[in-house]
C-alpha cells in the first residue's frame, strides 16, 4: 500500500514530467501563477500515485497515466480560472466613483495641522502603503513610536472627517 509521502517523493523525482505537462497546456514559467499550477500538479501527482498503486500495485504504465491525468486536470484548472476572471472582471466597474469619493473626503482634511512625523506617516504609510517596520528602519526610530503617532494621526483624521 502506497503512502502520500511516497507519492510526493515520486512527484519530486519526476518534476520534469510535471514541467512538461504544464508546458504542453501552455502554462509557461513566465506566468505569474506558474508556481501555483506547479504545486497543484505535484499534489495531483501524489494523490494519483497513491490511487494507482493501491489499484494496480505496479508502477508500469503510471507515467503515461499521470501525464494524461495532469494534462486534463491542468486544462480544467485553466478553464476554471478563465471563467472566474470573466465573471469577476473589473471592466464594468467604474473606479472613478471611488476616486471622486476619496478626493471629496481628503479635501475636508486639515493636513496643515499635522506634525512633521504625522504628515510623514500619512504620506508614507497610508498613501504609499509602506509598513511601519520599513519606515522605522528608514527613519531610525522604533515601530512603537510610529504606532503611537499613527494612532494619534488616526484620531485627528476621524475628528476631521466626522465634523
Amino acid at each position: 500500500m502506497a503512502t502520500l509521502e511516497e507519492g510526493f517523493n515520486k512527484a519530486i523525482v519526476n518534476k520534469r514530467l510535471i514541467h512538461g505537462v504544464l508546458k504542453r497546456v501552455n502554462i509557461y514559467q513566465t506566468r505569474f501563477d506558474y508556481d501555483d499550477y506547479f504545486q497543484e500538479a505535484v499534489i495531483i501527482f501524489a494523490h494519483s500515485f497513491v490511487d494507482f498503486m493501491n489499484e494496480y500495485n505496479d508502477e508500469t504504465g503510471f507515467d503515461v497515466h499521470i501525464y494524461q491525468k495532469l494534462k486534463w486536470r491542468m486544462t480544467d484548472l485553466l478553464r476554471q480560472d478563465l471563467r472566474f476572471s470573466e465573471i469577476h472582471s473589473f471592466d464594468e466597474f467604474d473606479f472613478s466613483i471611488i476616486e471622486q469619493e476619496a478626493n471629496n473626503q481628503l479635501e475636508c482634511l486639515d493636513l496643515q495641522g499635522l506634525s512633521e512625523i504625522e504628515s510623514l506617516i500619512f504620506q508614507e504609510h497610508f498613501i504609499n502603503n509602506n509598513s511601519l517596520s520599513i519606515l522605522a528602519r528608514r527613519y531610525e526610530c522604533s515601530t512603537r513610536n510610529l504606532r503611537y503617532h499613527r494612532n494619534r494621526l488616526l484620531a485627528k483624521l476621524r475628528l476631521n472627517i466626522t465634523v
